[in-house]
């Protein structure tokens, strides 16, 4: 089962790594939408290692960013998203001050 469904707007958790991460330094602390869920997978910090047979796993989901949001000085348009995925454990749901 997983924690996020389709449609729900999450918060990218806005921490350091000390280890590789898939989890782009800039959408730390932004808001998206998940727009698809990926299966369970090795987590990067195993994966980086080798572990592929007998890392950790959790799932993954595909969540959607407007580019506006992230970057304020973007000069594109104002429908354009990037869509990037993200390990559940650097996911939360968004607060209210969110939306």
């Amino acid at each position: 089962m997983t924690k996020f469904q389709i449609g729900d707007r999450v918060t990218v958790k806005d921490a350091t790594s000390m280890f590789h991460t898939r989890t782009q330094a800039f959408i730390r602390g932004h808001t998206g939408v998940v727009v698809e869920h990926r299966p369970e997978w090795v987590i990067p910090e195993d994966e980086a290692w080798g572990r592929v047979d007998d890392g950790r796993t959790e799932p993954f989901y595909v969540v959607r960013f407007q580019q506006t949001d992230l970057w304020p000085r973007y000069t594109g348009y104002e429908i354009d998203t990037l869509e990037t995925e993200c390990s559940e454990r650097w996911l939360e749901p968004a607060g209210e001050a969110d939306t």
